[in-house]
């Protein structure tokens, strides 16, 4: 990933998504207004900050990209796999859902993240953007590929000229779950030997790995990774795991001109 930096706000952009035509941005955790123990850049009230904060929070991310903040389209994230398709201005925010799609010029996709991965997608030849949020459950549920097969049955994309990238999020190391988890993962995916890691009598999940895995089932040829890792990266991100809750959460963007 590429780092940039504006008035404080640090984001991150991937190598393979154009920046023509498209504006998009994995937001670091620093430049914003909020107070300990959501400082700075949060972008979510779900754990506590207030509104006033997290709207100022987003102002500002949004105007270091210089995308107009009326152009936002988000979702009230559920760690499912629902993708919601955002086509006019009367779109309502407080759908439960963990994808979003658009073909709509001037809109941008806009969710949050603290250790689940920011998976975004772009097709250059019908010209759509999907963005998706990814923890231990969506990717369970299929949520990458889910918004591949909307974007596919939406806007007739098809697999292998899509572009994604997955963001930044916890890595196999930290990301301890328990038994029943890992029997879940076990019964989905075909292959787990490199999804789960067994060691010192505890099981880890690599949700980079299954998404990827996921992604590339669906068809998927080109598939960035950001390599860094929201627990070893706390002082850049925001982390569920790394923090004593409460924690705030960073946020990810992708915009369609």
């Amino acid at each position: 990933m590429i780092s940039h930096s504006d008035n404080k706000i640090t984001y991150f952009t991937f190598k393979t998504i154009p920046n023509t035509n498209i504006t998009h941005a994995i937001f670091g955790r620093s430049g914003g207004v909020s107070p300990y123990p959501y400082e700075s850049l949060n972008m979510s009230t779900s754990t506590g900050d207030t509104k006033q904060n997290v709207n100022a929070n987003i102002a500002l991310a949004y105007s270091s990209l210089n995308v107009p903040l009326t152009s936002l389209r988000t979702v009230t994230q559920v760690h499912g796999a629902r993708i919601i398709a955002t086509h006019n201005e009367q779109f309502h925010n407080n759908i439960e859902a963990d994808g979003l799609i658009t073909q709509t010029p001037n809109t941008s996709l806009f969710m949050r993240f603290a250790d689940c991965a920011p998976i975004m997608l772009y097709d250059p030849i019908v010209h759509a953007i999907g963005l998706g949020h990814a923890g231990w459950r969506g990717t369970l549920a299929g949520l990458a590929s889910s918004i591949v097969e909307t974007m596919k049955s939406t806007f007739g994309s098809k697999s292998h000229n899509l572009l994604a990238a997955i963001g930044p999020c916890i890595t196999v190391d930290h990301y301890k779950v328990g038994q029943e988890v890992a029997n879940l993962f076990h019964e989905t995916y075909n292959k787990t030997d490199d999804i789960l890691l067994y060691k010192n009598d505890s099981v880890y999940l690599d949700i980079l790995k299954a998404n990827i895995h996921s992604l590339t089932l669906s068809g998927v040829q080109s598939i960035e990774t950001s390599d860094l890792c929201t627990t070893d990266n706390n002082d850049y991100f925001f982390s569920h795991r790394a923090e004593p809750n409460p924690s705030g959460r960073f946020g990810a963007v992708i915009y369609l001109t």
